[in-house]
């Protein structure tokens, strides 16, 4: 596999070296130049796709299964199944492709500047983690923008928790009834989970992002690729190599199921 002059200055604002000679084949990426933390899971982008683990699919969404894709996004702007609603300002539904969706980007609840603006994860075109996600995505063949999206890009939870806490089991609960929905409508074939606390909550396990990472895990009878946050990769550059690994994973998976 090649990778076009756009990928590559793609790959190339990621932090990753590229050899200078094209077509350059994935396997010959040249990751980060530091050494990795022990808990990273170094992932071989040669080898196949690891065993799933696989975990309990959750109950079926309620209150919002029947509905097409405005209907929904309005039900979830007005949803107050959980005290989150409280304090937001916008729900934040998601936004990217539609149809021929190829990968569910989860990220970790919503920060201030996607509830002011109601948009996930660079909806507001000064998002510095959102351009970097934009980048990861089209380096990783599935950009959410453009005649040729393939992705869609939501939060675990709607609403921002106050004060930037984590969001507690029962808010989790309600906001994964909508997910659910969101899975129903665009019918992807891959979920991309970006951060602990959506990673954890969609592989069923309360384990360190790092353990988490390197397999497969399944959720809703979707295969789930667990990968680093990237507001998160902005204050720990070093990790892009491990995020690298992680899209190259998930690219493997899909090609395999």
């Amino acid at each position: 596999m090649s990778w076009d002059a756009r990928q590559r200055a793609m790959l190339a604002e990621m932090g990753f070296r590229l050899p200078a000679a094209a077509p350059v084949a994935v396997e010959a990426v040249e990751l980060a130049q530091t050494e990795p933390e022990p808990e990273r899971i170094a992932v071989a982008v040669a080898a196949p796709p690891p065993a799933i683990v696989r975990v309990a699919a959750p109950a079926a969404a309620a209150g919002f299964s029947g509905l097409d894709l405005p209907a929904l996004r309005e039900a979830v702007s007005g949803c107050r199944a959980c005290g989150l609603c409280e304090q937001r300002r916008n729900a934040v539904f998601g936004q990217g492709a539609l149809e021929q969706v190829q990968w569910l980007v989860v990220t970790d609840p919503p920060d201030e500047a996607d509830d002011a603006g109601g948009e996930a994860m660079g909806g507001n075109p000064l998002s510095d983690s959102g351009r970097l996600l934009d980048r990861m995505l089209l380096a990783a063949g599935q950009p959410r923008t453009g005649d040729a999206a393939s992705a869609f890009v939501t939060p675990i939870v709607k609403c921002r928790p106050p004060r930037g806490r984590a969001p507690l089991p029962p808010e989790l609960d309600a906001c994964e009834a909508a997910l659910a929905a969101q899975v129903e409508l665009l019918r992807p074939r891959l979920v991309l989970a970006l951060g602990l606390q959506a990673a954890r909550r969609l592989t069923g396990l309360a384990e360190p992002l790092g353990r988490l990472r390197g397999r497969v895990h399944r959720w809703r009878d979707l295969p789930v690729v667990v990968s680093f946050h990237p507001a998160y990769l902005l204050r720990s550059p070093a990790d892009k190599a491990g995020a690298w690994d992680d899209l190259c994973l998930a690219r493997r998976t899909m090609q395999a199921s």
